[in-house]
């Protein structure tokens, strides 16, 4: 049974339509073929166009575009996603018609009453049926979109509204009506068409237009290429091409499952020939892949959600970000290493990989954007001209490239595709807002937080394990934004009580929420991995989570040391950097057993506890000097000296 499940191709959410093929309109299959691609880029275009016009000429009140943004959006995903309840084409089509006309009612009715809902708390009882229609209707395109998890768990969050009274004491709260909810659901700051989907209308499209005209440009294609230039001839090449090309490309992506699709379907087949198992070749691909989302600059569109929770800027976030992604990615090349060096697995021919001298020059120009892009941010310019200035230069950079230039006609296509990225991430906000309005409505968050406080009795590691634990078991099939929406209302008050700074504790949360992509039983990552590799997912999430232990200990790390999160003096910095590195280095080495050669017992023992040591008195030099000689001991006994001293005479 489980070699047939690891045997099916296993379709991610961007993989269900192909977004940037024009024909694939799977909820929409009737008329003239040439309307439906029209149908579908004017509401994709409009999309992604309206915050344009909002950046350059005038932006729109909450009224209009929150509103306009989700009809736009949702009512594209009904059009694009086929609903799986027919299997006739044309009762497909018109189904999915009139679902797409009810949106239209129901949303201009939502922008018609909306000054009037704040101003009367209970509405009419039929104004009630239209925020449930709204409801359902986005339940059904996230459903589509994303998968059923999400719109469940919203489910039962509305109904939770309605059975507070016979709930056990710790979730009891008095219930209410219908009417009572449409204000504070659909239109209210925490709603369905509240911050977050304003969050999705104003900025992150921006960012998912810039991943886009990456798309158009084949940029993607170049750091690939790079890659493997600069690692596919070193030992283990394959494995190592796999983490530097996952570096660079979730920058871009922000997407586990789909930095694995994207990435895997080149590196696992390679890692395979070289001699990795199946499955070590397939828990590499996935945990590589993993870091994408928390790789500034995208973030998996996190990144400015977190800002607008903990009230810092979008750049703070992604400093915040930046050491902890360049500690996984680090550390994962040392796992491949140790790999290579303890299977004596060699690299790639170099007359296999690409000159690096040509890669190099190739990349050269798409760094330019990736340089103003940052450089921008830095300089705490608005990210939507940021963007606009960055895509800009793209575009002219690539007109003399005659392989990556992009007409007029690609522009269009670029900012419509634009939007057929951003259906996950808006339905996902949606949904997540009308929980977080729950849990702030009935006091869900408030008494969860107290669980976890009380629980902890004041200690903060046990306050962190609890919300781990917490934010593994409900992240379990959600989108990582909508998990990480979820789960800050519910863990960040806990563990800033406890004593965690509050952008440690969010970005804990948030890190914690993607860990969910190989942590088993759902490890969308480790499916999309094995169906690759065609090996055991299982096999693959529990390989993943053996290989690369050091990714559970990494968010400890940052919260008890702010300063990898980019905080304090650049000596304090640098001090936390050092720390962290040969921590998560030696947490690697045991669970390995092997660094140059296997450890004796001796050396296990003594390495394993001087980390315990560090742990009890924080005496770091006494860890230094501990793996100094067990780095030494492992030199020695490999006999690298022999070839180090034949060095040094040469």
């Amino acid at each position: 049974m489980n070699q047939e499940i690891s045997q099916k191709k296993v379709i991610i959410p961007e993989e269900r339509v192909n977004i940037y093929d024009e024909d694939d309109i799977q909820g929409l299959t009737i008329g003239n073929k040439k309307v439906r691609k029209a149908i579908i880029f004017i509401i994709g275009f409009l999309a992604a166009g309206i915050p344009i016009y909002e950046t350059l000429v005038s932006p729109l009140m909450p009224d209009y575009q929150r509103p306009i943004h989700l009809f736009l959006m949702v009512g594209l995903t009904l059009l694009l996603y086929p609903s799986g309840f027919f299997k006739n084409n044309k009762t497909e089509s018109f189904f999915n018609i009139i679902l797409f006309l009810m949106l239209g009612f129901v949303c201009a009715w939502a922008s018609s009453r909306w000054t009037f809902f704040y101003v009367t708390p209970s509405p009419e009882p039929i104004e009630a049926v239209f925020g449930l229609i709204f409801m359902l209707l986005v339940f059904e395109a996230t459903r589509r979109a994303i998968g059923p998890a999400m719109a469940i768990i919203g489910s039962c969050f509305i109904i939770y509204c309605f059975v507070g009274p016979w709930m056990p004491r710790f979730f009891a709260h008095p219930g209410y009506k219908p009417t009572e909810l449409v204000t504070h659901l659909i239109v209210g700051v925490e709603g369905m068409m509240g911050e977050l989907a304003a969050i999705s209308a104003t900025q992150i499209v921006f960012f998912m237009m810039f991943a886009s005209f990456l798309k158009m440009t084949k940029s993607t294609n170049i750091f690939m290429n790079l890659s493997q230039a600069l690692a596919g001839h070193r030992a283990g090449g394959p494995a190592k091409v796999c983490v530097v090309s996952t570096a660079f490309v979730s920058m871009f992506t922000g997407s586990a499952s789909g930095n694995v699709a994207t990435t895997g379907v080149v590196t696992i087949p390679l890692m395979i020939k070289l001699g990795f198992k199946k499955h070590v070749a397939a828990a590499i691909e996935a945990t590589a892949s993993t870091a994408g989302q928390f790789s500034p600059p995208i973030m998996g569109a996190a990144a400015f959600v977190i800002a607008e929770y903990t009230m810092n800027s979008y750049w703070t976030i992604c400093k915040a970000a930046l050491v902890p992604s360049i500690c996984y990615f680090a550390i994962m090349f040392i796992v491949v290493g140790i790999l290579s060096k303890r299977d004596n697995l060699k690299g790639l021919p170099k007359d296999q990989l690409p000159p690096v001298k040509s890669s190099v020059l190739n990349a050269l120009p798409i760094s330019m954007p990736m340089a103003i892009l940052i450089t921008l941010l830095a300089f705490q310019m608005s990210i939507q001209i940021t963007i606009i200035i960055t895509l800009t230069t793209l575009v002219i950079i690539c007109i003399p490239i005659k392989s990556q230039r992009i007409g007029i006609v690609k522009i269009f296509k670029a900012i419509s595709n634009t939007a057929k990225i951003l259906i996950p991430i808006t339905t996902s906000c949606s949904v997540a807002g009308l929980i977080v309005g729950v849990m702030t409505l009935t006091g869900f968050g408030e008494r969860l937080s107290y669980g976890i406080v009380t629980f902890a009795n004041g200690n903060l590691f046990l306050g962190l394990v609890m919300t781990a634990v917490v934010c593994l078991i409900i992240g379990l099939g959600l989108p990582t934004l909508g998990a990480y929406v979820v789960l800050a209302a519910l863990g960040a008050p806990a563990l800033v009580q406890l004593g965690a700074e509050m952008l440690a504790a969010h970005m804990f949360i948030f890190y914690f929420a993607i860990l969910t992509a190989i942590t088993p039983p759902v490890c969308l990552s480790a499916y999309v991995a094995a169906s690759i590799a065609r090996t055991n997912p299982f096999r693959v999430a529990f390989t993943s989570m053996g290989l690369a232990p050091f990714i559970y200990v990494l968010p400890f790390l940052f919260v008890y040391d702010v300063g990898l999160l980019m905080q304090g003096s650049a000596l304090e910095i640098f001090y936390s950097i050092l720390k962290a590195f040969l921590i998560l280095t030696i947490v690697t080495i045991l669970f390995q057993r092997h660094l140059f050669t296997k450890m004796a017992i001796l050396e296990f023992i003594i390495l394993i506890a001087g980390l315990f040591f560090y742990i009890w008195s924080k005496n770091f030099p006494v860890l230094v000097i501990i793996f100094s000689v067990f780095f030494i001991t492992q030199f020695i006994r490999d006999n690298k000296y022999k070839a180090f001293i034949k060095g040094v005479k040469q």
